[in-house]
């Protein structure tokens, strides 16, 4: 087993890199661009999030936790650009730095934006199956609560196995994605199957004006689960690339000291970070309230 800076003197030496100048340049860029996307593009959500008062209010709470994991990924991004240019530079001592800050920083960002986004469908699937009670019992306190251990938890906890012991925190990670996916595809398939007993009770019920009211308050459901569906997809997509070449990526690369599958892990790397960039464009997608106070945000700035 490599320690965390053996492995750091392994990622950021001439022998791994050599021949990768015109890669590691072009993949630079994309993730330049993608930082700022990110960090630009997840301020201006946080702010029309701040603005707008007719979400309600624990769900906004979650959303907000799911921005702000996917600002910081912009500067995990940062950092990667960072140790890219030092590779170019051959500033080894450099790299290294820039190394380790990439590590922690992506490790605690993307892990809090999966789970978050498994909160999210927690959520959903409460507010189905809780109905009139689902106010009480998920509160604004509550919410914040979950929040802020998640914070504190992963930020802590995933730290610290990132620098102490890079392994363990491989299998962490690996543990943790395979968690949160399964809880949120359990939450979305029971989801799907309540809604459509719910549809059956709709059409079956005598009384027009109580159905049309439950219609009403199913379409509004679905909206909502259909933002959190979506992004959920997004995540999916944008990582799968990333979860099934890994293991062989590191094989090379830690273990083998090739340089072999280096552009391609990077390149999966990339698309995890692009899912940061992509999800400010689905909020203003599929949230009315936040493309309102988006469009009135660039008017002012414009005028």
């Amino acid at each position: 087993m490599q320690t965390p800076p053996a492995i750091a003197r392994l990622y950021c030496s001439k022998e791994l890199t050599q021949g990768l100048d015109k890669q590691i340049i072009c993949l630079s860029v994309i993730n330049t661009v993608l930082a700022i996307t990110a960090v630009v593009g997840n301020t201006l959500i946080l702010i029309a999030l701040h603005k707008e008062t007719s979400l309600h209010r624990p769900s906004k709470a979650l959303l907000r936790s799911l921005v702000a994991s996917d600002f910081c990924v912009g500067f995990a991004e940062l950092a990667l650009v960072g140790k890219w240019n030092s590779i170019l530079q051959e500033q080894w001592r450099v790299c290294r730095l820039f190394f380790h800050a990439q590590n922690v920083v992506a490790a605690i960002s993307i892990s809090l934006s999966l789970c978050t986004l498994t909160a999210i469908s927690v959520d959903r699937l409460l507010a189905l199956l809780l109905g009139l009670r689902y106010r009480q019992i998920v509160s604004l306190r509550r919410v914040y609560v979950v929040v802020i251990v998640l914070w504190v938890l992963i930020g802590v906890g995933l730290a610290n196995l990132t620098i102490l012991n890079r392994d363990e925190g491989k299998i962490a990670a690996a543990l943790g994605i395979a968690v949160c996916l399964m809880t949120s595809t359990f939450c979305y398939t029971r989801i799907f199957f309540k809604l459509r007993y719910q549809r059956t009770q709709v059409h079956s019920s005598p009384p027009q004006q109580e159905s049309q009211t439950i219609s009403l308050n199913i379409l509004r459901y679905r909206k909502t689960v259909s933002t959190s569906l979506c992004l959920q997809m997004s995540l999916v997509f944008c990582y799968l690339p990333y979860l099934l070449l890994a293991p062989f990526a590191y094989n090379h690369i830690e273990e083998k000291h090739s340089s072999t599958l280096y552009t391609q892990y990077f390149s999966t790397v990339t698309l995890v970070f692009s899912n940061s960039a992509l999800n400010p464009i689905l909020h203003c997608w599929k949230i009315k309230e936040a493309r309102r106070v988006m469009m009135e945000i660039l008017q002012c700035r414009q005028n």
